[in-house]
């Protein structure tokens, strides 16, 4: 399985990509929207993990970009953002789960397994 992980901050970007590859994931990371867009759009991924906010464009319009564009690729949002509108903002901007931070890494592997799931179906 490959993951797009998109994450600004590098500290966070290592640990959570140094677990999903210790869980057998393919890991490629993004630092900023823009980014994310271009390895959307060259690499065919099972899963997005994507921060929302990011440096530049944010993770809300990297969403909707890549709907926009035709791609029904799972996105499970991550973000420190817990208030609910947020959490509706990112789901109508198209992801298919919202995580908040903290997080139990447990959970982060649970979600990404049920959305990926969901997006074979």
């Amino acid at each position: 399985m490959r993951i797009l992980l998109v994450e600004d901050e590098p500290r966070a970007a290592h640990v959570l990509s140094k677990g999903l590859r210790e869980q057998a994931y393919a890991v490629d990371v993004a630092r900023d929207g823009d980014d994310a867009l271009y390895q959307a759009s060259i690499t065919d991924y099972d899963a997005i993990v994507l921060d929302v906010m990011l440096p530049g464009i944010d993770g809300f319009t990297v969403c909707r970009e890549l709907r926009a564009q035709g791609s029904h690729v799972p996105v499970l949002m991550l973000t420190a953002r817990d208030a609910v509108d947020a959490r509706i903002a990112g789901l109508d901007s198209g992801a298919d789960d919202y995580l908040v931070k903290p997080f139990d890494f447990g959970e982060l592997l649970a979600r990404l397994r049920a959305v990926i799931r969901r997006g074979q179906a």
